[in-house]
Formats: structure tokens, C-alpha cells, sequence
């Protein structure tokens, strides 16, 4: 019974020896934030203009034929580009909008056209 208390006390002994004193370090910083978090912060701050396009062009669900202009940009913003066809004055146009669209291969470029008649949208179509 002495031998068996004896070695249990000396194992106890040699795994306190063997346990590594920690380190000191001169930066403290939160247990949940490690610098792969910072980064990729720092990479979704980067990231948030392109959101931003994406769910304003993500709104042409409220696209409808008749709109007017006016209504289209306030839904959708400003276009990249405006396309007259004739007379300014009889508001037959074509707005070009453009998005980059994250993927795993890297974004892609999508284009969205929505043509007026009268001022009035009178179809789109996505490419």
C-alpha cells in the first residue's frame, strides 16, 4: 500500500515538473478575436460598396412594365449608362446597369438593360 501511494505521489510530482509555465505576452488581446477575424474584417469592410450594388440591383424585383423613370431610379439608382434612340423629347431610352458579382473564381460582370418608351418602362432583360 506504501509503494502504490508512493508512486502515485511521485507521478503527481514529475507531471507538475512537466507542465509549461505560461508565457507572458505584451499584446492582450480578446480570446475570440484572433488577427484572422481582424483581416477578414478588414476584407468585408473592403467588400461593402460591391454589396451594396448588388442588393440595390437585387431590387429589380419591383421592376414593373409602365414605371416610370423617375420611379426606376429612385428603386434602382443611378444607371451606368443612358442610350437615347431619337428624339430626346418623345423619352425612348435604354439604361445599362452594371454589377460585379462575387464568385469563387473570383466576380464576374452582370448587366442589366431596361428599356423606356414614352418614359415609361416597356421591358428589361439581364445578361
Amino acid at each position: 500500500m506504501k509503494v502504490l501511494s508512493l508512486l502515485i505521489l511521485s507521478q503527481f510530482f514529475v507531471a507538475c515538473l512537466m507542465t509549461p509555465e505560461p508565457v507572458e505576452t505584451s499584446r492582450k488581446i480578446h480570446p475570440a478575436i484572433s488577427d484572422l477575424d481582424n483581416l477578414e474584417m478588414l476584407l468585408l469592410n473592403d467588400q461593402q460598396p460591391i454589396y451594396e450594388n448588388n442588393r440595390q440591383l437585387a431590387s429589380t424585383d419591383n421592376l414593373r412594365l409602365g414605371m416610370q423613370k423617375n420611379r426606376v431610379q429612385r428603386s434602382l439608382g443611378a444607371p451606368s449608362q443612358v442610350e437615347i434612340a431619337g428624339n430626346p423629347k418623345y423619352g425612348n431610352e435604354r439604361w445599362v446597369y452594371e454589377r460585379s458579382v462575387p464568385t469563387l473564381d473570383g466576380y464576374y460582370k452582370e448587366k442589366k438593360v431596361i428599356y423606356f418608351e414614352g418614359g415609361s418602362v416597356v421591358g428589361w432583360e439581364s445578361h
